[in-house]
């Protein structure tokens, strides 16, 4: 079964490679959703997939890119399923 989830990492993840370290983690599990830095520093994904990928690339969100450090993982369950077509996308900075 599909879910969908809203994540926000809260850390040095912004210009360190996070965003393309976690675009690659989900296209090779083939998760799809977004994921775009935020004006306070931290990143938002949101994404969309089967719960054992999910809990797959979670890890790897947790880990983060060499350059990173992860504080905090924030997790919400998102109420409607999102269509992202199959992919994966860094997105322009809400900055």
């Amino acid at each position: 079964m599909k879910r969908c989830v809203k994540i926000r990492v809260i850390g040095k993840v912004q210009a360190v490679g996070y965003r393309h370290f976690i675009q690659n983690q989900a296209e090779k599990l083939m998760i799809e959703g977004t994921i775009q830095n935020q004006h306070d520093g931290s990143v938002i994904i949101f994404v969309c997939g089967g719960q054992d990928k999910l809990d797959d690339l979670l890890d790897f969100i947790y880990q983060g890119s060499p350059k990173s450090k992860v504080d905090d993982v924030l997790i919400e369950p998102m109420q409607t399923e999102r269509d992202f077509r199959g992919v994966f996308r860094v997105i322009g900075d809400n900055l």
